[in-house]
């Protein structure tokens, strides 16, 4: 049985993906709305347990990390599910990409032997949209999210190398959610491919890959989505890489 931390618990694809967890591992999910936390854990059950957190401030991310090291003594497994429509380019940077490295760094001491899953988007667009740090529309707040995200993953598959801990990214596929318009009327419920990516003894050791949602690997432009690029990039939002 793991220790499994899911962000964005309590709907959409993150508690599509703890649905599909939680029957026979420790999970915690994360959300900021404590009625649908509660809602959620009654339906997933008894191994399931919630912290309601905001996690694009520093008060949310210290109280998560406060409550998950109460609860587990290491995390098996990390998944950045949660995430919003932004409707400005700093609410992107804060939900979007900021509460992905700064919760993984304030678990960094649990984080051991451990996998790391960060929930991107479609392929195409991951292959196709350029690195720009424009976001003055939200085509390009949406351009703008997914390689970043990619980039973050190419950044923290590097920097937690050295404790045998393995950082990958996937597509979930078009899952019900109230995120966008068209997504509140989708038959699709699961995500079976995050459970394979989170356990299975096949991507023991790998990292630093993006998967789509039936579980390719998706081939990444290495001059695009080069180590040196990700660093040199992400330091404008982060500084303390």
């Amino acid at each position: 049985m793991k220790n499994i931390v899911i962000t964005g618990g309590s709907s959409g694809v993150g508690f599509a993906i703890a649905k599909g967890l939680s029957r026979d591992n420790k999970v915690i999910i994360i959300g900021r709305d404590e009625t649908k936390l509660v809602s959620s854990v009654a339906h997933l059950g008894p191994n399931v347990s919630s912290i309601s957190a905001d996690l694009s401030k520093r008060v949310g991310i210290d109280k998560a990390v406060e409550k998950i090291n109460a609860t587990f003594s290491s995390v098996d497994v990390l998944i950045h599910s949660a995430g919003i429509m932004p409707q400005t380019a700093d609410e992107n940077i804060k939900n979007n990409l900021l509460s992905h490295y700064e919760l993984t760094v304030g678990l960094n001491e649990r984080l051991n032997n451990a996998r790391v899953l960060i929930v991107s988007g479609n392929p195409k667009a991951i292959s196709l949209a350029p690195i720009c740090e424009l976001q003055t529309n939200q085509l390009a707040r949406a351009a703008w999210v997914v390689t970043h995200k990619t980039l973050l993953m190419v950044l923290l598959a590097d920097r937690l190398a050295h404790q045998n801990t393995t950082v990958n990214s996937f597509f979930p596929g078009d899952v019900r959610s109230q995120l966008m318009p068209y997504t509140k009327n989708l038959a699709k419920n699961d995500v079976p491919f995050a459970r394979k990516l989170a356990l299975s003894s096949d991507f023991d050791g790998v990292t630093g890959y993006f998967f789509d949602d039936v579980g390719h690997n998706v081939v990444l432009k290495p001059t695009k989505y080069h180590l040196s690029v990700a660093v040199k990039v992400l330091k404008s939002y982060i500084q303390s890489i």
